[in-house]
């Protein structure tokens, strides 16, 4: 008898189990929870210890907010767009460059409480061919912002345009893994001709060109990933990035197999000094560490540009890197290996979201609108595509550009957005406020939201 009871016991056990198992397995193949999450490469798991992401690579330390600098240019006119980008600057200490501003007891205050500051770098030239007003100032914004604020006090800074909105915990992330007192010049979104005639002369310009001489992070790694770009993953059309440490002329030259690029002194061929069509692209901002400034000195730069350089301001912050520095871009390497994806201002899937822009130039990024929708998808389906997840939990940027936001706002929305500044800025400024609630909100339900 004792005998009989142990083998029913035994018996509903197994039955227990196998209905417990039926069950979990239908309830995580049920369309209602089943997800497409990108491939894990190594588990990061942030501070709420909640979330699981694709990592941007090895982690070597805890950095927080304070650990940010934020360096804006604007003007006085353009105020109410930096005031629109405290909500994704919050608790990261922010430098503003700008013009003049009338009321500055006003401004100080409210800055103050902000936890920002500003100052004034005043231009006397005009606008003329490829510049726009300010764009000496967007040239020199970084140096004088790391000068002022002061070496010690970061060890990253965030640069970008007064309409560009970084996306704080991803840039957080993907910095865990790189060592701030190594000069990097950080972007995937650079200028670059995308075709030749064999004689140096380019044609169609576009950005982001995969193209473009970039190095990957020194010591990157990523199972896509071989060292000095001989990955049989790297796209086709792709520069074949080699690591940076740092990322040098030299290192672009000798550290892989591009050829076309470079004489055998490694002479540009492929594209003139860096500034004139090789440049990051400043509406897609730039991360710069500590390293980086600190090799170059600030009464260097300030004569630098207390003269007129005649090209925009991106293309002069990059000239000046490299003619004080010789330091050149280095791609954060997770978007290289994978053609869907760009870090900085991405589009969707590398296809152009606009119009050509200025000078006939083919813009492939550029999509703030299409971020937002992809957040509302995700955050109202629980998931997007595996591409779609994996651009909005790896995305650093977006450019809103300011004048064309009006466009891409629906007039009711903007109407119902309550603001008290100019008309003219009230759709950039709803744009700015849309993208930091919505990547707040989903980053907090995926489970990665940082303390």
């Amino acid at each position: 008898m004792p005998k009989r009871k142990n083998t029913i016991r035994i018996w509903l056990s197994l039955a227990i189990l196998l209905v417990v198992t039926v069950a979990a397995y239908n309830w995580a193949t049920s369309p209602e929870t089943a997800s497409e999450e990108p491939l894990r490469v190594t588990k990061s798991v942030p501070s709420s210890g909640k979330g699981e992401r694709e990592s941007f690579g090895n982690k070597n330390t805890k950095l927080k907010r304070k650990d940010l600098l934020v360096a804006i240019p604007s003007s006085s006119d353009r105020l109410p767009l930096v005031r629109g980008s405290r909500l994704w600057r919050r608790d990261v200490p922010s430098l503003i460059i700008t013009e003049f501003w009338s009321d500055p007891d006003k401004l100080t205050r409210q800055a103050e409480f902000e936890g920002e500051k500003f100052e004034k770098y005043g231009e006397w030239r005009e606008a003329w061919g490829c510049m726009k007003i300010g764009d000496v100032r967007a040239g020199v914004t970084p140096f004088l912002a790391a000068h002022l604020h002061g070496y010690d006090n970061f060890k990253w800074m965030l640069y970008g345009d007064d309409d560009t909105v970084f996306f704080i915990d991803n840039a957080l992330d993907m910095l865990e893994g790189l060592d701030h007192n190594m000069p990097y010049f950080l972007t995937d979104h650079l200028w670059f001709p995308d075709q030749f005639d064999g004689r140096g002369h380019d044609h169609r310009k576009m950005h982001p060109n995969r193209s473009a001489p970039r190095c990957l992070p020194c010591g990157y790694q990523d199972p896509l990933h071989q060292p000095n770009g001989t990955s049989i993953h790297v796209p086709a059309g792709s520069y074949r990035a080699p690591e940076g440490c740092p990322c040098t002329l030299e290192t672009l030259c000798r550290g892989a197999d591009n050829p076309g690029y470079w004489g055998p002194e490694c002479q540009w061929i492929k594209a003139s000094h860096p500034g004139w069509w090789y440049f990051a692209h400043g509406g897609a901002g730039a991360i710069l560490s500590v390293g980086l400034l600190r090799s170059i000195e600030w009464a260097k730069m300030e004569r630098r540009f207390d003269v007129d350089g005649g090209v925009s301001g991106d293309s002069q912050f990059m000239a000046a890197v490299f003619d004080e520095s010789g330091i050149l871009p280095t791609d954060p390497g997770y978007g290289f290996y994978r053609p869907q994806m760009t870090l900085f201002d991405p589009g969707w899937r590398g296809e152009q979201a606009r119009g050509p822009e200025d000078w006939g130039v083919a813009d492939l990024g550029n999509d703030p609108m299409g971020i937002i929708d992809r957040l509302q998808y995700s955050l109202t389906k629980g998931h997007c595509s595996k591409d779609c997840e994996d651009s909005l939990q790896h995305m650093l940027t977006t450019h809103i550009r300011a004048r064309y936001a009006v466009g891409d706002v629906l007039p009711q929305d903007v109407q119902n957005f309550t603001y008290g500044g100019p008309e003219e800025h009230r759709a950039t400024v709803y744009l700015q406020h849309k993208l930091a609630t919505m990547y707040d909100r989903y980053m907090e339900k995926k489970g990665f939201q940082r303390d």
